[in-house]
């Protein structure tokens, strides 16, 4: 019966299973509007840009405090790797008006310098499989296979949640 209890309490924690899990290989291109960065108002690929580096991509169907503070701390971790070209952004799955505000609000906020905000409509990221009870999903991936996958249904990314995901940064640093 504990076994039982714990496996429930673990699927709670974990959140729902999105996107490619660990060990699998990145499903490939995929060119979102860039709302921040060089490319700020261009369509082009995050994962042709960032190749076989180290990489937090972040899946997001909403904006929320917890995205926001999970923004800010891996900007400040690619700021931190620069030496090991860890490259952080985000891919907001909507593409209305009101996201691109936001989106653009709280990059102005941050300050954001190294994390790229992008958005792109859900059909075109189909092969990447996003759950679509999961509001957020993180993957940290180096060359182009996924090291760690973080999953959050709306309401449980935390700063506690946003701890665990940078707890599994050496997993995609090691290599560097």
């Amino acid at each position: 019966m504990r076994t039982l209890v714990a496996l429930l309490v673990v699927g709670v924690v974990a959140g729902p299973e999105s996107g490619p899990q660990v060990g699998e290989r990145m499903p490939g291109p995929f060119e979102p509007l860039h709302l921040t960065g060089p490319d700020a108002g261009e369509e082009s690929c995050l994962f042709c840009k960032f190749g076989n580096d180290p990489v937090v991509m972040i899946f997001a169907r909403t904006q929320s405090d917890g995205l926001a503070k999970l923004i800010a701390a891996t900007e400040k971790a690619a700021d931190k790797h620069k030496d090991a070209s860890l490259g952080t952004a985000v891919v907001y799955l909507d593409t209305s008006d009101p996201l691109k505000k936001a989106a653009k609000k709280l990059a102005d906020d941050a300050k954001l310098k190294l994390t790229v905000l992008s958005c792109i409509p859900p059909k075109d990221l189909a092969e990447y499989k996003i759950a679509a009870d999961a509001d957020v999903t993180v993957l940290l991936y180096d060359k182009r296979t996924v090291r760690a996958n973080h999953s959050f249904k709306k309401g449980e990314l935390t700063e506690k949640t946003v701890e665990k995901v940078l707890a599994d940064l050496p997993k995609v640093l090691a290599a560097k």
